[in-house]
């Protein structure tokens, strides 16, 4: 029967002009949010609680007092409603003021988790932006390493064409000094020329 009144009561509240809340929502774009307290929320809302004395707070703060801590719920229905009546106060104003408050504080969740989205939409695409922009710097080092890899092993094959022309020409050489000596100098030549090789320094794996 309580549900029933309270819809009947959130019908007679006048909703919020949309136009207003879409342009509020833009204004809010990409904003980091940051939750109010209650009250301002309250004195914020659309629709703001009635001033009244004896509103659902003060009727809260009565409910929990210490004087009526241990009384059955019954008990203190009677003693909050003779409190209301001695007051002049309709039981149906505080019902009002409860909805009241609820549906400020409903609007209000529902806009800063439209605005929390927002906020993070906007850090993801920011993030994603990020990311392509690293990718592309990543991806020209790794372009640059490379192309220092490839010079080093191109002046490793260079230095190995160096050495076999060396080697073709020390032969060369060799054979054509055999001619131009005796017989037994010739062979004394060979044997040196076959020594060398074993002399010099080796291969490129040192370098490496």
């Amino acid at each position: 029967m309580l549900n029933d009144w309270f819809r009947k009561v959130e019908m007679k509240i006048p909703a919020p002009p949309v136009a207003t809340v879409q342009a509020d929502r833009n204004d809010r774009k990409a904003v980091p949010p940051k939750p109010e307290t209650i009250e301002q929320i309250y004195a914020g809302a659309t629709v703001k609680p009635p001033k009244t004395v004896y509103g659902i707070q003060k009727v809260a703060e009565m409910a929990n007092s210490t004087h009526l801590e241990g009384m059955s719920p019954e008990f203190k229905r009677k003693a909050l409603l003779m409190a209301l009546n001695a007051a002049g106060t309709d039981e149906r104003e505080v019902l009002n003021d409860l909805v009241i408050r609820q549906r400020a504080l409903k609007e209000y969740e529902d806009s800063y988790l439209e605005r929390l989205n927002q906020f993070e939409a906007a850090q993801t695409d920011q993030n994603r932006q990020q990311q392509a922009e690293l990718d592309k710097i990543t991806a020209q080092f790794r372009a640059r390493i490379q192309a220092n890899l490839d010079d080093v092993e191109r002046r490793h094959k260079e230095f190995r064409a160096w050495q076999e022309s060396k080697r073709q020409d020390l032969h060369r050489f060799t054979e054509a000094a055999a001619l131009c000596v005796p017989q037994e100098s010739a062979e004394e030549l060979e044997v040196a020329s076959n020594v060398t090789p074993m002399l010099r320094p080796t291969g490129t794996t040192g370098i490496r």
